[in-house]
């Protein structure tokens, strides 16, 4: 009926899924929510794809160009504390570290990988169990290294009831 090959090929595909939550794509996942849990922000920082940091660096850059007159309000609505003095010098990674370190939630992230999708030889989808339902990360490979896409990252969707 089923030839010893084909046997042997199935059990070599359920091997492969089974270890697809092994992948790097997932370990950096798992190193992002390591370093955001040990307070280690430029670890976790250098973890993110290059478009990841430049559109935080844009980010502060636009905040420069307002000043912190016209920016510090939209800095304590995302509970950033960020000082006159400092505000000069800020840039994507002070604005991404002043983020996590007010955020309590960032110290919890969750590193229960569920699945890990490849969309091709420099993508990966990596899906982990939160508690407010299943988050897909976006992961690139860049330069050798699997990091973390934030760009166009969206919240977890509901589960349904």
């Amino acid at each position: 009926m089923f030839s010893r090959h084909s046997v042997l090929a199935a059990a070599l595909l359920l091997l492969a899924l089974a270890g697809c939550s092994n992948h790097p794509a997932s370990d950096s996942v798992k190193a992002f929510t390591m370093a955001m849990a040990d307070s280690a922000w430029s670890r976790g920082w250098n973890i993110l794809t290059p478009s990841t940091r430049a559109a935080w660096d844009s980010t502060a850059a636009v905040m420069q160009r307002f000043g912190y007159q016209e920016s510090s309000h939209y800095l304590s609505t995302l509970s950033v504390p960020v000082t006159a003095e400092e505000f000069p010098e800020m840039d994507g990674e002070m604005l991404f570290t002043r983020m996590a370190q007010s955020s309590p939630e960032i110290t919890r992230l969750s590193d229960t990988v569920r699945d890990v999708e490849l969309r091709d030889s420099l993508t990966a989808l990596v899906t982990v169990a939160t508690v407010d339902g299943d988050q897909v990360i976006p992961v690139r490979l860049v330069e050798g290294d699997w990091l973390l896409d934030l760009t166009s990252l969206t919240p977890p969707a509901p589960e349904p009831e």
